[in-house]
């Protein structure tokens, strides 16, 4: 993806993540309430930020994008190919990760939106068939969240592992697109 390509869709943008966003991406990972669901709980230093910068910049095997609702940047969502050594324009399975770094956006129906957005892409534009998640089994409203959009439980353990194809994806998600796609004027109007 070019870095000037945004996605756009759901009343929200989705643009690659550049230099300029690291110090906000650390401050939002590092928060206690969204690192309280990641893999790994420890601080994130500004070095280890920069680096992972460089090392995502040259891998086409994944992509991070800031999430910006209303003009204002509100968290993070990313993709990366399942498949060892696969760019995402080649993989069939994918695995997207998310979080909403503004406390106010969270446990909010707009919090979809960035999840909508990021599996049309994988699906409609990247073609993958499958999209695979990992959530903490102490994550339950990510858990409940990933299963309304249409996810299929395949293992439990300390990390349950999920998955949903493009057909479920569609039959889940059809509610929840038409209602993130009407304008505010629209919705006044219902």
């Amino acid at each position: 993806m070019d870095e000037e390509q945004v996605l756009t869709g759901y009343q929200l943008s989705l643009r690659q993540v550049q230099e300029s966003d690291l110090s906000q991406l650390r401050t939002w990972r590092n928060d206690p309430q969204v690192s309280q669901f990641m893999l790994s709980q420890a601080e994130i230093t500004e070095e280890q930020q920069s680096a992972w910068f460089r090392k995502i910049s040259r891998d086409p095997s994944q992509q991070h994008f800031i999430i910006a609702y209303k003009d204002q940047d509100i968290g993070s969502v990313n993709i990366q190919s399942r498949e060892l050594g696969k760019p995402l324009n080649e993989a069939h399975c994918i695995e997207p990760g998310l979080y909403i770094g503004e406390p106010k956006y969270r446990n909010n129906i707009i919090a979809f939106a960035p999840t909508l957005l990021i599996n049309d892409y994988c699906f409609e534009t990247l073609k993958c068939k499958k999209l695979v998640a990992r959530v903490k089994s102490d994550n339950q409203a990510a858990l409940n969240y990933n299963l309304k959009l249409g996810y299929q439980i395949v293992n439990r353990g300390d990390l349950i592992e999920i998955s949903l194809n493009f057909d479920d994806y569609q039959r889940h998600s059809s509610t929840l697109k038409a209602l993130l796609s009407r304008t505010p004027r629209q919705k006044r109007e219902s």
